[in-house]
């Protein structure tokens, strides 16, 4: 972790703000688990350990949702932004510690991580080039596996059938189920890493991946997602329950811009279908997150884009 012990945060519409003291731990996880990525739409998210008698929000209040019998996620409820994750009810002891996502920290770069966790769940072609412990599943000195908390929502086995190759059709959704979509997505199956700090303070977790569907092969199927305009260009939803963000659209006059839009990876049922082709806003790059694979950089948006980059706040 940092050297300076204390930590401010908070969303990207700037409605709920945080202030954090470092205790004795300096535990940074990375977490690969799939409720994480569905929580927030993220590719994988960052967890940074605090007292939980050492933070408070200094400004508004987040939406809270019980991801599990044994805890609880706090989130923006104007932007969606994932802010914290904490122990209820923890037979373990473990309501003594609060858990801040990395993505709504305002000095994300100043933060060491330390391990990976749920690495079984990692996506087969995220590799990161760092040495750092991996443990397939929580930190055991935290929680054994049989210890591991019951989501809320089960899994529906029908979010993970294998789709028809070639098809194109892909479903998704929030952790919570209360909003579905389905979209279809071109024989490619590419996407994009995206690094910019308006991503990370837009959902918490630490890279954000985006897929391109066309807006006339894209529907809501189940609820109605909350929605918020992050620039004078853009519009991205967010599931208001549990706070997945879903979607990123630009909101211009331009009839090419109205005819696309993209959907956040952790948000997709089958997010190991796709593959990465690219990483946008490498200059926003955290400088500890080295991905494998030759991917090719670019320093801003995509060229033949345009880049998101006023925020809008109250």
């Amino acid at each position: 972790m940092a050297n300076d012990d204390i930590h401010d945060g908070g969303c990207l519409c700037g409605a709920v703000r945080y202030r954090a003291v470092a205790g004795d731990s300096r535990t940074v996880t990375h977490c690969h688990c799939r409720m994480c990525r569905k929580a927030t739409g993220g590719t994988f998210v960052t967890w940074v350990e605090f007292p939980a008698k050492d933070f408070v929000c200094t400004a508004g209040q987040p939406k809270t949702f019980r991801s599990s019998d044994l805890a609880e996620r706090a989130f923006c409820g104007r932007c969606g932004c994932q802010l914290t994750f904490r122990a209820v009810a923890d037979p373990a002891g473990l309501a003594e510690a609060i858990w801040v996502a990395l993505g709504g920290m305002d000095r994300p770069g100043d933060i060491e991580p330390t391990h990976h966790i749920f690495t079984d769940n990692q996506l087969s072609w995220l590799r990161l080039d760092d040495e750092l412990p991996r443990w397939p599943n929580q930190l055991p000195w935290l929680r054994l596996e049989d210890e591991l908390p019951r989501p809320t929502v089960p899994e529906d086995s029908s979010e993970r059938r294998r789709i028809t190759a070639g098809d194109g059709v892909h479903e998704g959704g929030c952790l919570c189920g209360s909003v579905r979509y389905r979209g279809v997505v071109d024989d490619s199956k590419t996407m994009g890493h995206c690094h910019c700090g308006m991503c990370r303070k837009t959902t918490g977790a630490t890279l954000v991946s985006w897929i391109h569907v066309p807006t006339k092969d894209f529907a809501f199927t189940r609820g109605e997602p909350e929605r918020f305009r992050s620039s004078h260009i853009a519009e991205r939803t967010f599931c208001g329950t549990c706070g997945c963000q879903l979607t990123f659209q630009f909101a211009g006059d331009s009839e090419g811009e109205s005819e696309s839009l993209w959907i956040t990876l952790g948000s997709t049922n089958r997010p190991e279908d796709f593959e990465p082709v690219r990483q946008i806003f490498t200059d926003d790059r955290l400088p500890w997150l080295h991905l494998v694979g030759g991917l090719k950089p670019w320093p801003g948006q995509l060229p033949w884009l345009r880049s998101d980059e006023g925020l809008t706040r109250a």
